[in-house]
């Protein structure tokens, strides 16, 4: 039990540090860049709402690397006051190697397989059942379930001219399902120019802050929902979310 609130002291103290560093490093500059419209987001009250209540699962497609830094930096300064609004994410095992599970856990990363491995596997029921202790203490998430960056999927699905890799794991739905949390889709939208080539993030900064043909980038909230009922069927879930990502509000 003492563990339990010292593991759980320790998570919090260092949330509170990555929401301070990120405001204090990235947080201000975001906030700029939504200043001159270089970046714009839609549905920002009704995000910020229902991550204030926690329990919320944010899942976006996944156009590039930049805005996996970018999405946690919409809550901040709230952040800084409310913790559960500063998400944790689902990064694939093969990023942060090298990291012991305290840094993971100061940079609010639970590590996923996206192979079909035994490794894989463990690592996912592990990471499940982390993810169902965060959500009941009310914890926010966000996830990209394309299984990498939607250019690289053999598999697409398109809403007019929106676009994303299909969804090929839907565990963290089932997680959200069995804990009642909320489902918050997010279209990433990006111009040709800025999403060439898969820039890495350095490269993504670059053109984001020097190039106006690559402006603007887009992040446009969807309106939340829970999965409801007796069974979760996955294939069904998966389906609905694609659509909700891509489908215009």
């Amino acid at each position: 039990m003492q563990r339990g609130r010292k593991d759980r002291l320790a998570s919090l103290l260092s949330g509170l540090a990555m929401a301070v560093m990120l405001g204090t490093l990235l947080g201000i500059p975001f906030w700029f860049l939504g200043l001159f419209r270089v970046i714009r987001i839609s549905g920002y009250w009704r995000a910020v709402g229902y991550m204030r209540r926690g329990r919320v699962l944010i899942v976006a497609n996944h156009p590039s690397l930049i805005e996996t830094f970018f999405i946690p930096l919409v809550f901040w300064p709230w952040a800084m006051f409310r913790l559960r609004m500063f998400p944790w994410s689902l990064p694939d095992k093969n990023l942060f190697k090298g990291f012991t599970p305290e840094h993971h856990e100061w940079l609010r990363c639970i590590r996923v397989g996206r192979d079909d491995t035994l490794e894989s596997r463990k690592l996912n029921w592990s990471a499940m059942k982390r993810v169902m202790e965060l959500f009941d203490r009310q914890q926010c998430f966000v996830a990209h379930l394309e299984g990498g960056r939607t250019s690289k999927q053999a598999e697409h699905v398109s809403v007019g001219p929106n676009r994303m890799g299909r969804i090929k794991n839907g565990q963290i739905l089932k997680a959200a399902w069995k804990k009642g949390a909320w489902i918050m889709p997010l279209h990433v939208k990006m111009t040709d120019d800025m999403s060439r080539d898969l820039p890495g993030f350095g490269e993504s900064l670059r053109r984001l802050l020097l190039s106006p043909k690559c402006w603007p980038i887009r992040l446009e909230f969807r309106r939340p929902y829970k999965i409801v009922g007796q069974r979760f069927d996955e294939e069904a879930e998966k389906k609905r979310l694609e659509l909700a990502i891509l489908t215009p509000a």
